[in-house]
């Protein structure tokens, strides 16, 4: 009977395996959500039995033997009682640790240190001078990057003191990096420019990514060199606005998540396109005029994305916006094969086309995660949908620039998020109409994940205030994603930013509550084609109480000082 139920429970523990290990094969982000004892994975469940039924049939086994075959002092009673005594206390034992450690939270990079996240910004410059320079409450990061000589399509071009300087003619797709630039080299429809960010983790939870000379950093960390793109923060209500031609995206000072020992990444910068966009008049300020992309190429597989900061480019690396007649009016990246949280595949668009993991209008918001935090890339194929508008007399050739700092998943440390699109319009164009003058409007979705909001931003058109999303069912506030103009003359007057909420535990959802979407315009003249979108990314959880309560100054409780009147709807309205 015995040996019966030993056979009986390796055929069990080896069906488990087998369970597992394909469910792992069909989603490698399971690795990140559970732990080896989650017995909601069937494939746990029967291992956990068939173990059992290998241990009852060794110990039956062993006492039939003992009471029944065994001579000598083997034979005695005594020693079958110690023998039973001491399996009972291993099983009771290994019953006891295997449900101490089923209720902990297993998701990868768990563990995080009580200390305030006053640490220095992990540098990553590129200036001639070195070193990247410390936010006003931390220290300079040692060391900024040395590229040596950074080698072009014809041949080498060496930066002064061996520092390959971002202040040269950048490599496109047209042509050789000049002296002193990088070679950013054509993979498919993208150019490829990585950097390994270096230091510990930043006081605002991000690797600085700076393009300018150095300067004296500002409140934040941010560096305010001239003509440079400062990429810095977790987003907060107020970032402050630099030199001319600077396009910040600074946090507030005390907008900073807990340290993790999470890793910092490699920045890869990825191109899309070209796409030569015709005059005004002549298609360039069509309406709807989307252009889909079957396939992009991916920075990575098997990898976590962290921060995610969209550009639009000409093919020498300048911006290309408004006060060059170019809009990026929006993009949309998705994942094919995976489903999206608020659009199913039911749905005929965009439901059919995968999974809604980033956008971007004009305004070129990041996509930003705290430390420990990231979207997982796996191998399926990414498309995308671009629409790009030229409202000057002559075409022009641009590209939808894509800064991209990932992990591989090998290294540990991240936790995977799910991505959730909300939007006044789900599942259609995402237009809807709004009146003169302030007004509100809601949107509501029930939930069908459970976990923690870790990181949310909003869209909207010009005339437009904030998106802010609820949980309706707490009646928690969780984020205002507040907009901002009239900073930066590169936008003509319109929509330059919209801020984000990221902390390791902005609120909580579970499955079943609503969660509410309002979005305020306060426009001079009725808006026939508004948009009000917030993206929020869960990490699906049943420990809701882990993490910590974001400041209200990430949530966004107070509006910023603003100086002007929302710009108005117009052909640059979007």
């Amino acid at each position: 009977m015995f040996l019966g139920l030993g056979f009986a429970g390796a055929l069990l523990l080896l069906t488990g395996l087998a369970w597992d290990a394909l469910a792992h094969a069909n989603d490698p982000t399971l690795a990140g959500r559970e732990g080896i004892f989650t017995l909601s994975n069937p494939g746990h469940s029967l291992m956990g039995l068939g173990i059992g039924l290998v241990l009852v049939s060794l110990i039956g086994g062993c006492d039939t033997l003992l009471s029944s075959g065994a001579g000598g002092r083997w034979g005695r009673p005594g020693v079958r009682r110690a023998f039973l005594t001491a399996s009972t206390a291993m099983v009771v034992l290994a019953a006891a640790v295997t449900s101490w450690a089923a209720g902990q939270d297993h998701g990868a990079g768990s563990h995080t240190t009580a200390a305030a996240a006053a640490a220095a910004v992990a540098g990553h410059g590129h200036d001639v001078s070195g070193p990247a320079v410390a936010g006003a409450d931390g220290p300079a990061a040692a060391g900024g990057h040395d590229h040596g000589a950074a080698v072009g399509d014809d041949g080498p071009a060496t930066g002064a003191g061996g520092h390959a300087g971002h202040d040269g003619q950048v490599a496109g797709a047209d042509g050789p990096a000049a002296a002193g630039g990088h070679d950013h080299s054509s993979v498919a429809t993208s150019v490829v420019h990585d950097h390994v960010a270096s230091g510990p983790a930043a006081a605002a939870g991000v690797a600085a990514h700076d393009h300018g000379p150095a300067a004296p950093a500002g409140q934040g960390g941010q560096s305010a060199g001239s003509g440079g793109h400062d990429h810095d923060g977790t987003g907060g209500s107020d970032p402050s606005a630099g030199a001319a031609g600077d396009h910040h995206h600074d946090g507030a000072a005390d907008a900073a998540p807990p340290v993790t020992d999470a890793p910092q990444g490699t920045w890869t910068e990825m191109r899309y396109g070209p796409f030569v966009i015709p005059p005004a008049g002549a298609g360039g300020d069509a309406n709807h005029a989307d252009i889909a992309v079957p396939t992009l190429a991916r920075p990575c597989s098997n990898c976590f994305l962290l921060q995610l900061q969209p550009d639009l480019i000409f093919s020498d690396g300048s911006p290309a916006n408004l006060d060059s007649g170019m809009m990026l009016h929006h993009a949309v990246l998705f994942s094919a094969g995976r489903q999206d949280a608020t659009c199913g595949p039911d749905e005929p668009f965009p439901g059919k086309l995968g999974q809604r993991f980033f956008a971007s209008g004009n305004e070129r918001t990041q996509g930003l995660f705290p430390p420990g935090f990231g979207y997982y890339v796996d191998s399926g194929n990414w498309s995308g949908i671009f629409h790009i508008m030229n409202h000057g007399t002559e075409p022009q050739t641009v590209y939808f620039k894509l800064d991209v700092r990932w992990s591989p998943a090998s290294a540990g440390g991240i936790r995977p998020l799910t991505p959730l699109w909300l939007d006044m319009n789900n599942c259609r164009t995402s237009e809807y109409a709004v009146p003169a003058g302030p007004s509100s409007s809601h949107w509501t979705w029930t939930s069908n994940v459970t976990g923690r909001i870790v990181s949310t931003g909003g869209h909207v058109h010009n005339g437009g205030i904030r998106t802010t999303l609820t949980n309706r069912t707490t009646d928690r506030h969780l984020c205002t994603s507040w907009a901002y103009w009239g900073r930066d003359p590169a936008y003509q007057g319109s929509i330059e930013q919209m801020s984000v909420c990221a902390w390791d535990r902005i609120g909580t959802v579970r499955r079943g509550e609503v969660l509410d979407l309002e979005t305020v315009y306060d426009a001079p003249q009725p808006v026939p084609d508004a948009m009000g979108i917030m993206m929020a990314f869960v990490y699906e959880t049943d420990d809701l109480a882990a993490g910590t309560d974001a400041p209200p100054t990430v949530k966004g409780e107070t509006r910023p000082p603003v100086d002007s009147l929302p710009p108005p709807p117009s052909s640059h309205h979007h």
